[in-house]
């Protein structure tokens, strides 16, 4: 599964280090890593100084991530586990969000949202990172993707579009919670 996950040809399309550079986090900040799943951008993160609540609906996933975790020694990641559905993270209470290639999974897009700007701080920012809705070498069925355009959509009442990066792989927005 990990191969599957992480292995060289997923990790030259979608380079984990350059994903999180891009985020343009601070050190200390708290980033909640949601559906971390084997703790590909987890780790990242907390390489980069952050402290990361990583969550996942899998409890085999979140497994995995702990012995990683324990051969890797970064003591900046937490998982825990959870759904999207019912976030058992406090309000007000992290930094950023990242979903990363969880946005198209999602039930209810404006809920999330909704979430979302709930658990962030005055000011915290929501970075969503999915794959293009075209063929890709790998990821869900193109019919099952969303676009930029509709991850914004369902955003725009709660944050404002701060940037937009794209390859031919995936697409990565920057939010900022509003209000």
């Amino acid at each position: 599964m990990l191969e599957r996950l992480e292995g060289a040809e997923r990790r030259g399309a979608i380079p984990a280090d350059e994903i999180v550079a891009w985020m343009g986090l601070r050190s200390g900040d708290v980033v909640l890593d949601l559906g971390a799943g084997t703790g590909y951008f987890s780790l990242a993160l907390a390489r980069r100084g952050a402290q990361v609540v990583a969550l996942d609906i899998e409890p085999r996933m979140s497994r995995l991530l702990r012995s990683r975790l324990d051969r890797s020694q970064l003591e900046a990641v937490s998982p825990i586990l959870g759904d999207v559905a019912k976030l058992p993270v406090a309000s007000g209470s992290v930094d950023r969000v990242l979903l990363a290639f969880v946005y198209h999974e999602v039930g209810d897009p404006c809920g999330l949202m909704d979430e979302c700007w709930r658990m962030l701080k005055a000011g915290g920012r929501l970075t969503v990172v999915d794959f293009q809705k075209r063929d890709t070498p790998f990821g869900p069925p193109v019919r099952e993707r969303k676009t930029p355009e509709d991850v914004l959509a369902a955003a725009m009442s709660r944050f404002e579009a701060r940037s937009r990066r794209e390859t031919d792989v995936y697409y990565q927005l920057e939010l900022v919670k509003k209000g």
